[in-house]
Parts: structure tokens; C-alpha cells; sequence
């Protein structure tokens, strides 16, 4: 809502937002489209009075410089001029008139609200030499944690006891900055209004609002958010936190929704895995970064399960190795690979590469990162995601030749008369999408699970596209876990074409299990196990290290 008749009046959300004492240094008001998040931020100082400071600095900052051009300029003149401020349009800056000049003609030269943006993390350096009173950065979740907290906790302060030095924050649940945003202000307590304090003393709070909560919103607004599909409406209407669909996979669902179909879920509870289901082992190497750890299971009907995930940060090899390699040992997976930078040859007498694999004992094979392979990895997570099944492809209205079939059958061989004979049967609906699933913990309690994955599952909804690479997902801080699952989906399909001999094993095996289920014919059950355990050797894809 802009001034009206040389008046604003804020709705209850914003005047809780507004009411925030300057002790708490970080406060962020978000949730649904539409409550009235950049008006807040853009009238925050006015209604404090520090504008009549000449000394008082405040940042409205977007992430680029098209949306401030576009949409909150405009907006501003509606507002700033109201008050005797100018508007420098090259340097994007508002400045007021001292008290002393009203009506005096002299050129404004006190308070100050900047215009900013932060496109990429090196553009923060651009406000090293600034003292920010004031710091109001719309759209949070727009931003990369770096940008926030470079500039929020090292810019902003004041050298004079009338003015604050605060963060004031507005933002709706999407984009790269999702996660560290929920994880800073929404998942201690949902339903905000309560006061956090930080390690190191500073206090945050966070206002849920929505559009319900805006009583000047346009009704066929809020009716084109209602037509949206569940999931979306969930998060633009309600600002659902947890409903948030990744910019980039929107396919993914954490939970379930009523319009959709069953198997319209990533996440699942944890379950015993079977011991001869492969497994495989993904990592992504970091020391300042993070190292990221993924342990994956194939089932014979080719669905990628990830059930673990180990995370260490600022640890060296030696000190994270001996946790991961207890698994390997016990799990004994066919493949156990990391990124590609670990063979990068530092200097050092070994690399990371063979660090690890001494470590581990186990051979470590190296990623892929051939041109394309990021955006190629892509496709493939979409792949994997995917739960709508493909159109059944229509059947050929050609008649069965018995003479044909004889033909081929003595010419061709057993496997193409199989062909053709299957070429007449109905099409099969796909019964293994999605070709991924993930261990989510106890939603009941909320609580961890030794085998469950919360960080991947927060790093797939938090990826959005680069402004630059259009096909490719933006590097953030914290994307380890997206790279590792690019990786993985690129090594199950190679096991998958390396592998066939051992999935028919497994597929006799599970079969076993079946009827070992129907029958608890244990006899049967050893006795066709060591059948197929002495059918000749099994191909192994990877060798193991020594």
C-alpha cells in the first residue's frame, strides 16, 4: 500500500515489524505474496523519525539493479518526496533536507536512503567503507548467506548514540537464500513473534506474515494465488515454508498434496535396506567448504534410494575419514567416488584423491566434469525426480505373422523372436517413478535419524537458475550436496549399463525373499540362495583399493 491522501496506516503484521525495539538486531518479516514487504521496509525509518538525523544512512537493498529501477523506485516517489527528499537517479540515493533547511531552497544534505544492489558476492565489497544504520534488504531469500551476513554484521553500525545500527529484512519463501533463511528465522519457532539469541549475543526475531493479513490486497489477486497447484499455493498464498517448490526442480515434493498422485513424493521414512541391494558412495571434498558424504542404495527396480548423509566441515581428511570408512567397511558399496578437485595435484606429495583413499582403504574413483557435464547432470536429477509418467507410446496395428515369428525364431535367434513377440503386448505404465527417493527424519518429533538426509533435501528446494549460465543451476554456498547428487545419478546410470549380470542376481534374490515371505520355507529359501551365489562370478564394476 503506497500513501493515500498523505497517509499510511500499517496493517497489524507491519506495525508488530515497525514496533521491534533497535536491541534486536536482526529482524525479518516474511511469508505469502502480497502482504505490503517492500512498503514496510521503505517507510521503516520514516516512521522511526531517523530521517531527521542528518547523519542517518539506510540500505534498501534488491539483488539486481532492474528490480529497484522497476519496481521500487516508482514506489518511492510516492513516499520520499513527500517528505522534501531529492533523488539522484545516477547514484541511486534519496537525500533529506536538515531540519534547518525547510523551506530555506538549500541542497538536501542530510539523511540518506540508499538504493543498492548485490548481484554477485564480490559486489559486497562495494559498501566496505559504509556505515549502515539502517540495513533492509528486500527479498531475502534472493541473496546468498555471504551477501546477508557480510553486509549485516560488518557494515552495519553507528557511531552516533540517536541512531540504530539493525537489520530490518522482508523476503517470501523461493530462491537461492531459502534455506539459510528458514534455518536462521523460521524453524525455531514457525509462527515467529518469539526472540532468538545467537552465539554470539546478537538477538533475531521473525513476523509470519501473509496476505490475509493485508486488508487493502486486490481479491483477484488472491483468487489467481487459490487457482494455483496445491504445492505453489501453499507457499504464495500461505507462505508455507516447507511447501516450497526449488526454482530449478520444481518437481520435488517433501510431503504429499491431495491433487496429486501417490507416488508424488521424494522423502520417505526411513526403511531396512536389503544387505545385497548395491550400494554406492558419493562424496564432495571441502575443507574450508563442505565436505558432503552420500550413501546410496539401487534396488532392482533401478530406483536410487539416498539413505545417509555424513557432513564435516573445516576437518581434515584424517579426521573425517574414520567415521565414513566404518560404514564402508561394514556396507562394502561397489563404488566409492569423489570429486573430481580431490586429484588435483596441490603441491603435496599425495593428493586428496589418494589421501582419502589410504584413509578409506578403499579405491576412490574420481568425478566426471567434462563441458556440459553440470548442466547434462542436470537433466538427469530431472530424470530421476520425475513422477509423472511418460504417455504410453500407442500399439503398432500391425498383425501377428506366424510364418514372420517362425522366420526370425530360425534366422535371428531366440532374442529377437522374443522381441517381436513382445512388440504385440499392451505398453506398461512406469512403477518406478521417481527413480529417487530420500530417508526424511521423524516428522513427528522432529528429531534425526542415523540414516536420514535433511540437508540434501533443503539443498534441492534452495537451487535456482544462474542469471548468466540460463540452463545451469547458480553456485551457492552450500550446494556441496547438489553437486554430490549430480555425481550420484551419473554413476547409478553407468552402474546400471556395467551391472546388468548382478541386478538379474538381485532380482533372484528378491524374488526369494518374496516367497520366503509366503511360504517361511527356510530350507528352500539357503538352498536357492547358494544356487544363485554359485552361477559364476559377478561382475564388478569398481575394484577395490589396497
Amino acid at each position: 500500500m503506497a500513501f493515500d491522501r498523505d497517509s499510511w496506516t500499517p496493517n497489524k503484521k507491519q506495525a508488530s515489524f515497525l514496533a521491534i525495539p533497535t536491541s534486536i538486531k536482526e529482524a525479518f518479516i516474511g511469508g505469502s505474496n502480497g502482504f505490503g514487504k517492500s512498503d514496510v521496509l521503505l517507510v521503516y525509518g520514516l516512521i522511526h523519525k531517523w530521517h531527521e538525523n542528518p547523519r542517518f544512512k539506510q540500505v534498501f537493498m534488491r539483488r539486481t539493479f532492474p528490480e529497484l529501477k522497476n519496481e521500487i523506485v516508482p514506489r518511492s516517489r510516492e513516499i520520499y518526496k513527500k517528505f522534501g527528499a531529492s533523488f539522484n537517479k545516477t547514484d541511486m540515493i534519496w537525500t533529506f533536507p536538515r531540519l534547518d533547511q525547510y523551506g530555506s531552497g538549500a541542497i538536501n544534505s542530510g539523511a540518506m536512503i540508499f538504493f543498492g544492489h548485490c548481484e554477485d558476492e564480490s559486489d559486497v565489497y562495494k559498501y566496505d567503507s559504509m556505515e549502515i544504520n539502517l540495513f533492509t534488504p528486500d527479498e531475502l531469500t534472493s541473496y546468498t548467506e555471504f551477501i546477508y551476513l557480510y553486509i549485516g554484521l560488518t557494515r552495519v553500525r553507528t557511531s552516533d548514540p540517536l541512531l540504530p545500527a539493525i537489520i530490518r529484512a522482508a523476503g517470501t519463501p523461493g530462491g537461492v537464500g531459502h534455506t539459510f533463511v528458514k534455518k536462521r528465522f523460521v524453524d525455531p519457532y514457525p509462527n515467529g513473534n518469539v526472540i532468538l539469541q545467537g552465539k554470539s549475543g546478537l538477538k533475531r526475531i521473525y513476523i509470519h506474515a501473509t496476505l490475509a493479513d493485508n486488508p487493502h490486497i486486490d481479491p483477484d489477486y488472491k483468487q489467481s494465488l487459490e487457482a494455483l497447484p496445491e504445492a505453489e499455493k501453499r507457499a504464495k498464498l500461505y507462505g508455507d515454508w516447507n511447501a516450497f517448490q526449488g526454482q530449478v526442480f520444481d518437481e520435488f515434493r517433501d510431503k504429499h498434496y491431495p491433487d496429486e498422485p501417490e507416488n508424488a513424493i521424494h522423502t520417505i521414512a526411513p526403511f531396512d535396506i536389503p544387505a545385497w541391494w548395491p550400494r554406492i558412495v558419493i562424496g564432495d571434498w571441502g575443507m574450508r567448504a563442505m565436505t558432503y558424504v552420500a550413501f546410496l542404495a539401487i534396488s532392482p527396480s533401478k530406483r536410487l534410494y539416498l539413505y545417509r548423509e555424513l557432513i564435516y566441515q573445516n576437518q581434515k581428511v584424517a579426521d573425517w575419514a574414520p567415521e565414513v570408512k566404518i560404514f564402508i567397511d561394514k556396507e562394502k558399496p561397489k563404488m566409492v567416488k569423489f570429486c573430481q578437485s580431490t586429484g588435483q595435484d596441490h603441491g603435496n606429495e599425495h593428493t586428496i584423491q589418494e589421501q582419502i583413499s589410504s584413509a578409506l582403504d578403499h579405491q576412490v574413483e574420481l568425478s566426471k566434469n567434462q563441458p556440459g557435464s553440470r548442466v547434462a547432470g542436470k537433466m538427469l536429477i530431472h530424470e530421476y525426480l520425475r513422477w509423472k509418467p511418460k504417455p504410453l507410446p500407442p500399439v503398432e496395428s500391425i498383425s501377428y505373422n506366424e510364418e514372420r515369428a517362425q522366420w526370425i525364431f530360425r534366422n535371428r535367434g531366440l532374442v529377437e523372436f522374443k522381441q517381436y513377440m513382445a512388440s504385440f503386448n499392451p505398453p506398461e505404465p512406469e512403477t518406478n517413478i521417481p527413480k529417487l527417493q530420500i530417508f526424511r527424519c521423524d516428522e513427528s518429533t522432529h528429531t534425526g535419524h542415523e540414516n536420514c538426509c535433511p540437508v540434501m533435501i533443503d539443498t534441492i528446494k534452495s537451487c535456482s537458475y544462474d542469471k548468466k549460465r540460463i540452463e545451469d543451476v547458480a553456485e551457492f554456498s552450500g550446494d556441496d550436496p547438489y553437486d554430490v547428487l549430480r555425481y550420484s545419478v551419473d554413476s547409478a546410470e553407468a552402474y546400471f549399463l556395467e551391472a546388468e549380470q548382478e541386478f538379474i542376481k538381485v532380482q533372484a534374490q528378491e524374488a526369494l525373499v518374496a516367497k520366503l515371505n509366503d511360504t517361511n520355507d527356510w530350507t528352500g529359501f539357503y538352498r536357492n540362495m547358494r544356487k544363485i551365489e554359485s552361477e559364476g562370478s559377478v561382475y564388478k564394476p569398481v575394484r577395490r583399493y589396497h
